[in-house]
Parts: structure tokens; sequence; C-alpha cells
């Protein structure tokens, strides 16, 4: 089984529920794309990080899709999202 750091967490390669593997890869870069958005470095991003994040990633979304996203993804309502959170949103269908 393969290892991979994700966001400072050990994460093993598992199948997802549609009995796929994710690659690591994508993972990988995931967390590499949310690290450089991370203007301060303290492992969340606030919305302008986002943003720029998304932006980055080339997602289609409008500002107020954006600002949605966020709410949904900052689950504490602390105005941060860390790593996991956002690969996991992001990877969600």
């Amino acid at each position: 089984m393969a290892k991979l750091t994700l966001c400072g967490h050990l994460i093993m390669n598992q199948a997802d529920a549609s009995g796929s593997t994710r690659r690591l890869a994508d993972i990988e870069e995931l967390r590499r794309d949310f690290a450089a958005a991370d203007l301060d470095h303290d492992n969340r991003i606030d919305f302008t990080e986002f943003t720029r994040l998304l932006e980055g990633l080339q997602a289609d979304m409008s500002r107020d899709e954006m600002r949605i996203g966020f709410q949904e993804v900052d689950l504490d309502k602390d105005g941060l999202i860390d790593c996991e959170e956002f690969i996991e949103w992001w990877s969600s269908d």
C-alpha cells in the first residue's frame, strides 16, 4: 500500500467508493497547489487565498460560486480552510 504525506498527515492509497484508486500524484499535486496558495504558510487558507487557488486550478467558477464553495468547506466557520478539507471538497463529486 502506497503512503503519502498529505497536509502534514500520513495517508494511505485507498480505493474510493467507486472502487477506483485515487492517484497519489493527483493528491500530491493538489497539496502542492494548496501550499503555494497558502501565502502566510499557516497550513490554512482564507477566502482570498482560496480564490487564488481555484484560479490556479482553472476552476470555472464565478466569485459567488467560490464564496459558496468556501462556506461549504469551512465547516467550523472560522474563515479558514485546511488542506485536508480542501482536497476532500475538490475531490468530491
